[in-house]
């Protein structure tokens, strides 16, 4: 029922003609009477969820929230089921992220295939059940750039009409999905293996079939000579690979997505995968949606510099046989505080391959953490090519303790400040020092001149543009 001339006086009278939200008045503004909870969300036109509101702020353009003291008029049943509204408005998009993220991922795929050129182009139509049948799939775990590679091969399958393509896509994600389940059933499917049984021809035959049974009914199918490397790599494996033989039918299946023939070159994408995977999906994004329900983009990622850097450490990690799991938590830390520096949970002797200084890592991320939480805002790429700078002059200064510097740029960082050598002081006494755990291993006690190696040469002579890497 829409709201009466009558009501509409009576409600602008009891506000003295004056905007609840922003308190502009007539005639300065044109004045509107605003539904505190939108009819679409439940909102009544009774005069409880009614309130004069200027035009500015009716439409959206203001910031200003109500104000209980402003409205005391109005309904707080009205006000807290508007807030209710949109705190579960926000927690449902947080939840379909995922989803969407998945389902965008399928499209641009998909789309990446069709007729014609420029606007003229036509993609092939989808079946009006494909966004269920593609959540089964995210739902069962298969990974986003897998639907890539299923893709093409179903497009390039001339044999297969236009109308079945979704369908044999269909068809070769189960064939994925399935192949490691039924590698793994192959290891485990008996709860007391028998006594005569060898495990470690088990766990290799078993890797054999998911690499074979996914790559068999494709058109890429390997050829014999294929088979017999596949088969000579496995053999190399030691017994030492083969204690988690999960990892090694998860390498087997990884080397069906890629066609590769050679376990270990799969092994070791696959845990560059995994490391990449962490730090990528550790790093705070925002999505913002487009215009079609499943549209929309990620902004706020790392930068190509960032992610080639990246790249580079662990690739130099994973050459040092560093344990991938590490790894992974390493990743996943620098990704969670924005950093492109691998370091968390590794010694200053493992991060000798990637030039990375440890107690410098840490410091960084200290500022930047106290930099947003001061104002809420990221610092520029200038502030942390200074802030580096900084860091790089402190062992010029004398000897301070670690603690001295993460102090400092902490306290930095509160300030918004990229020069943190304002804030430093050698707050630990030789007392302090004395009560510490002693040892290169206590970071409270580590003198900056002991670990003067770690800068040089490589991180003194890093360029500005490796400063703003983070």
């Amino acid at each position: 029922m829409a709201v009466s001339k009558r009501l509409r006086y009576e409600v602008l009278r009891r506000d003295n003609h004056t905007c609840r939200y922003c308190g502009a008045a007539a005639p300065a503004v044109p004045l509107r009477v605003d539904h505190v909870t939108p009819v679409a969300l439940g909102g009544t036109d009774t005069p409880g969820n009614l309130v004069t509101s200027c035009e500015p702020c009716n439409s959206g353009k203001s910031s200003a929230t109500v104000d209980s003291t402003l409205v005391e008029n109005v309904a707080d049943d009205a006000i807290r089921w508007a807030a209710a509204m949109q705190q579960a408005a926000d927690n449902l998009l947080e939840q379909e992220k995922p989803k969407l993220e998945y389902r965008a991922a399928f499209l641009k795929e998909w789309n990446r295939w069709g007729y014609g050129e420029g606007d003229g182009r036509k993609a092939i139509e989808l079946p009006g059940d494909w966004k269920p049948s593609v959540e089964r799939f995210r739902v069962a775990g298969l990974p986003a750039w897998v639907w890539g590679e299923i893709i093409d091969t179903a497009m390039g399958n001339d044999k297969v009409l236009d109308d079945n393509k979704f369908k044999y896509c269909c068809g070769i994600a189960w064939n994925k999905v399935g192949v490691l389940q039924e590698g793994a059933r192959r290891i485990v499917g008996a709860s007391q293996p028998p006594a005569n049984l060898d495990m470690r021809q088990a766990v290799l035959e078993a890797a054999f079939t998911v690499w074979h049974c996914g790559l068999i009914d494709t058109e890429d199918a390997p050829t014999s000579q294929q088979v017999d490397e596949f088969r000579e790599s496995l053999a190399c494996l030691t017994d030492a690979d083969l204690t988690e033989p999960e990892l090694v039918v998860q390498a087997a299946q990884h080397a069906t997505y890629f066609g590769m023939t050679n376990f270990a070159e799969a092994r070791r994408h696959m845990d560059y995968d995994a490391v990449s995977r962490a730090w990528n999906s550790a790093w705070p994004t925002t999505w913002v949606p487009g215009d079609e329900p499943w549209g929309g983009k990620i902004v706020g990622g790392p930068t190509d510099e960032q992610r080639r850097w990246v790249t580079e450490q662990i690739d130099k990690l994973l050459d040092a046989e560093i344990n991938v799991r590490r790894l992974v938590w390493a990743a996943s830390h620098a990704g969670t505080h924005k950093s492109a520096r691998i370091h968390k949970g590794l010694s200053d002797t493992e991060l000798e391959v990637t030039g990375v200084s440890r107690w410098q890592s840490k410091a960084a991320e200290l500022w930047r953490v106290a930099y947003t939480a001061s104002g809420m805002v990221e610092p520029t790429e200038e502030e942390t090519s200074s802030f580096f700078k900084g860091l790089r002059r402190v062992v010029s200064l004398g000897e301070f303790y670690e603690a001295d510097v993460y102090q400092a740029a902490s306290a930095a960082g509160c300030y918004q400040d990229p020069d943190l050598i304002p804030c430093l002081t050698q707050h630990l006494s030789v007392f302090e020092a004395a009560a510490l755990p002693v040892g290169r291993g206590a970071s409270n006690t580590c003198l900056l001149p002991a670990v003067r190696e770690d800068l040089a040469p490589e991180d003194v002579a890093r360029t500005e543009e490796d400063e703003g890497r983070g």
